[in-house]
């Protein structure tokens, strides 16, 4: 445990320094590297405040009962001024992964204080003495972890791989001499890597976390898109009042690159014809400009929901319905009761531009069919509907060229609420909009209920969640706080 607690504090020392300029130390990078993470030090420290923080304060107070010995003052000194440590924390810090290697790389500053500081650290029982070995001073840190610096480069070598980690020297070695031709650096996703300017940027090439990858962009890739096949860029950035989350995808084949740039014909930019009129129950709003023959066969790649639809079709034609929208969609969630077991605690709203109305015509042969299956459907008036199924009604209808499907209870005409006024020139930049109204959550409620009270404060704190895509190979989150001043880094430390 001291052990631990020691190295979490040089950790958070080495944290509260600064980012950027030269790639020789990136070099032991290997170009076949599976995950490449790398941190702007300078400006996740400046953002967290992390010297003044209480985490930092608390693992000072906690070094008179971690250090043993007499070398209390030095580490003291490389908790205060990591930069005696040898290593330029200016630089950014990259962590990378091949197979089930883990490695880290940093920029050295000074060869002679690197050995002094692992010195220090063996005293500690943290590290083995730099040894000379093959020109490159070698070593182990909490026996697991294998180091070998220069003048130039330190890297640090792990396996996940029981028994790995006999082989870390002889790959360490390997790394520390190999050409540029192979590595990381000569490639094109780490001139991408370094387009990215946030705080932190993370490169895969599509074969670490597949599922997860899969998720993030199902909503605006095809089906036939493999992952693998793809370059894919994860950026953080934090920034005062929001968080910014960002996936931004590349195909390393033809056909992949093909594929996404098709998959952008299918959308237009948000006119926003449903914005003027969202509900002040709204609590979710999803927009997008869409071509229906290209949705439905989107829709249909989900087995549950190609299953849905014919059941479906034995009572309303929906995928001709479907087939007729071209233009702005929005999808409305309102929260009518805070009380999550209420009957009817939320309400939805679905709207949708129609380049025809041909299904019409085939209404009255509904009304028949439905009734075998025990399902009803009334006039509300001109071509409009109250459709009854299961003890439940909807409401759905054409007024002019715009279909609407609604639950019975949910505000329909809006009230005009201002919830999307900041929003507005955003979401006509982008093709797909996702809308979350924070604000509107009982998030004291469910922290009460759920026994974590310590969640309240910070949750209170969040106004929105927005999720955009300007084009089929990105998809940004932005976690938007109520207090504009405030920073996420700042509140976590």
């Amino acid at each position: 445990m001291k052990k631990i607690q020691l190295i979490a504090a040089l950790v958070l020392a080495i944290l509260a320094l600064c980012s950027c300029d030269n790639t020789d130390y990136q070099k032991v990078i290997p170009a076949n590297a599976t995950l490449v993470v790398k941190a702007d030090m300078k400006a996740i420290t400046e953002k967290a405040d992390l010297k003044n923080s209480k985490a930092m304060k608390m693992l000072d107070e906690s070094l008179v009962a971690v250090v043993k010995g007499k070398d209390m003052k030095q580490v003291k000194e490389y908790v205060d001024d990591p930069m005696k440590m040898g290593i330029d924390f200016s630089m950014p810090v990259y962590f990378f992964m091949v197979g089930e290697d883990l490695g880290l790389t940093m920029k050295v500053s000074n060869e002679s204080d690197v050995k002094d500081f692992l010195q220090v650290l063996n005293k500690q029982g943290l590290s083995s003495k730099p040894q000379e070995k093959n020109g490159l001073m070698c070593g182990t840190l909490v026996d697991d972890i294998y180091y070998s610096y220069d003048d130039n480069t330190f890297l640090l070598l792990a396996s996940m791989n029981k028994g790995g980690g006999s082989k870390m020297g002889k790959i360490a070695q390997q790394l520390m001499e190999m050409d540029e031709k192979d590595s990381f650096v000569g490639t094109e996703a780490y001139d991408r890597l370094n387009e990215e300017d946030d705080d932190l940027v993370t490169y895969t090439n599509g074969k670490w976390g597949k599922d997860i990858l899969s998720n993030v962009m199902s909503t605006v890739l095809p089906a036939s898109v493999d992952v693998k096949d793809l370059d894919v860029f994860l950026s953080l950035n934090f920034e005062n009042g929001k968080a910014s989350f960002k996936t931004h995808v590349c195909g390393k084949t033809e056909k992949a690159q093909a594929l996404i740039d098709e998959a952008d014909k299918n959308f237009g930019m948000i006119d926003g014809k449903y914005l003027d009129n969202v509900s002040e129950n709204m609590l979710i709003w999803f927009g997008t400009n869409v071509k229906g023959e290209w949705a439905l066969n989107k829709l249909k790649e989900s087995k549950s929901t190609k299953e849905m639809l014919f059941m479906m079709e034995r009572t309303i034609d929906i995928e001709q319905m479907l087939r007729a929208v071209e233009g702005d969609v929005a999808l409305e969630l309102q929260m009518l009761d805070t009380d999550m077991d209420a009957k009817d605690s939320f309400g939805y709203v679905a709207q949708a531009e129609l380049k025809n109305t041909d299904f019409l015509a085939d209404v009255d042969d509904w009304k028949a069919s439905m009734k075998d299956y025990g399902m009803s459907m009334s006039d509300k008036g001109k071509n409009q509907y109250l459709l009854t199924m299961d003890d439940q009604s909807y409401l759905w209808g054409v007024q002019d060229k715009d279909l609407y499907l609604a639950s019975e209870k949910a505000d329909l005409k809006g009230s005009g609420a201002k919830f999307l006024d900041a929003y507005k020139d955003d979401i006509k930049k982008n093709k797909l909009y996702l809308y979350v109204n924070l604000s509107k959550v009982p998030f004291v409620d469910f922290a009460k209920q759920s026994g974590l009270n310590f969640l309240t404060e910070p949750l209170e704190k969040l106004e929105s969640a927005v999720v955009r895509s300007a084009s089929s190979d990105e998809v940004t989150l932005t976690i938007n706080l109520k207090d504009k001043d405030e920073n996420f880094l700042k509140q976590l430390f």
